[in-house]
């Protein structure tokens, strides 16, 4: 399982991360090639000043005007360089200093850019040939640029700091649009929870249209499986009504037969009354059905009741719970679980059932179920069998055994107790822990 949010974070910030640099590494190299277009031209400026400033001499030797060159070219190490190669006479700037400068050669209209590193400063140079009154003249023009880059390199430094500001601050706001955005989300497990606990349908005009069709899916799901187990339960009970007719035929039978085949075919005949009786009493006890529906005692608790009273109407089954009581555990399972305690209750005791309900936070937190009876009880040896064979054997048990093996497993599918004791009324007392689920 994922998270969402998680997930869009994170696309976001690696989708921000790779645009901004990719943006940072444009941005750099946009601003070297304006850097170096501007001091490129710089350096033809001061190309066109020396090219003016050239005077031939009468004995056919070249020199520059001194008051036209700028006075960055008279500082020794000055950042700012210039040669002049005119046939065998070179002339240089005084900050070249002692500095030896090869000038390429270049045909006449030929301009060169390059770069080169000399020590700790970073030239870029600015090589052409020209004719003036008739002589080839080779310049070399270069200035120091990397104060320049160190200038850069700050920016890029307050670009990276501002890029990063950004990315945070994009994170936080798509943070808060997300949180905005899921907020409706939040409100639907809840919803599911109420149709669980009181069948309400989820308002789908409150959520997202995005999550609208998998609501409509839940419901018709959970509708469906009601269908399904209505079915199923139908089924079992026209099936049990269905075998009365060819049972009766077949008691019929046997009545006509010698006593000795008479006797053992009845027991089998009762074994199956017994069983169809069971599974009938099963339909009636849950009702119609609701999967998944929480159990509201005030609701739920009162038709059980009254049917245990049409089957067993010289009981009286006394009740104890709170009236608000909502046990969070299957509808349908709570109420097979009691039906049958109820009705292995009503079935052994001779006048009253008692069956007590309660909310617990001690030991343990979770719902406490005893059912008790006042009759004839059992013995400490069957209560140990009982106990110790987890029901399976309850049947041969004489007095209390009906619908005993589907307590059992309705209560292990909750991880809950089932236990017996001696009941006050003298009868069985059976007490069930179901846990609070997680």
């Amino acid at each position: 399982m994922y998270s969402l949010k998680a997930y869009l974070t994170r696309n976001l910030l690696i989708t921000l991360t790779c645009a901004m640099a990719l943006l940072l590494y444009l941005l750099f190299q946009g601003i070297q090639i304006l850097t170096q277009d501007f001091v490129a031209s710089r350096l033809q400026h001061d190309t066109d000043s020396l090219i003016s400033a050239l005077e031939p001499q009468v004995d056919g030797t070249w020199s520059l005007n001194a008051d036209r060159l700028p006075n960055v070219y008279h500082r020794v190490n000055s950042g700012h360089y210039f040669a002049i190669q005119i046939g065998e006479q070179q002339l240089r700037s005084r900050s070249l200093f002692d500095h030896a400068v090869t000038l390429p050669s270049l045909k006449v209209g030929e301009q060169q850019q390059a770069t080169q590193y000399v020590g700790q400063e970073h030239w870029l140079m600015l090589s052409q040939t020209i004719v003036k009154n008739g002589q080839s003249i080779r310049l070399w023009v270069t200035e120091d640029i990397s104060s320049l880059e160190q200038t850069q390199l700050r920016f890029l430094g307050f670009a990276t700091t501002m890029v990063l500001l950004t990315i945070l601050i994009l994170l936080f706001a798509q943070h808060q649009l997300l949180k905005r955005g899921f907020k409706p989300l939040e409100k639907i497990p809840e919803a599911i929870r109420q149709m669980r606990l009181q069948g309400r349908e989820i308002d789908t005009q409150q959520t997202p249209s995005e999550i609208t069709p998998l609501i409509a899916e839940i419901d018709r799901l959970v509708n469906q499986l009601g269908q399904r187990v209505q079915r199923s339960r139908n089924a079992l009970g026209n099936l049990a009504h269905e075998m009365k007719r060819p049972l009766q035929g077949l008691q019929s039978y046997l009545d006509s037969q010698a006593p000795e085949q008479r006797h053992e075919g009845s027991k089998v005949l009762a074994e199956l009354h017994h069983i169809i009786e069971r599974e009938l009493k099963r339909t009636k006890i849950v009702g119609l059905s609701t999967p998944g529906r929480f159990t509201v005692l005030n609701d739920d608790l009162s038709p059980l009741i009254q049917v245990m009273q049409r089957i067993y109407p010289h009981r009286r089954i006394s009740c104890h719970y709170d009236k608000d009581l909502v046990m969070p555990f299957d509808r349908d399972d709570l109420l097979e679980l009691l039906g049958n305690l109820l009705d292995n209750a009503c079935k052994h005791g001779h006048k009253h059932i008692e069956l007590c309900i309660m909310q617990q936070s001690v030991p343990n937190p979770g719902y406490g179920i005893i059912a008790s009876d006042d009759g004839e009880g059992v013995s400490d040896a069957a209560m140990s069998i009982i106990v110790e064979r987890g029901i399976r054997l309850d049947e041969s048990i004489q007095g209390h055994g009906l619908g005993l093996s589907i307590c059992k497993d309705i209560v292990d599918s909750y991880q809950g107790e089932l236990h017996f004791n001696h009941a006050k009324q003298g009868g069985l007392e059976a007490k069930v822990f179901l846990p609070l689920p997680n």
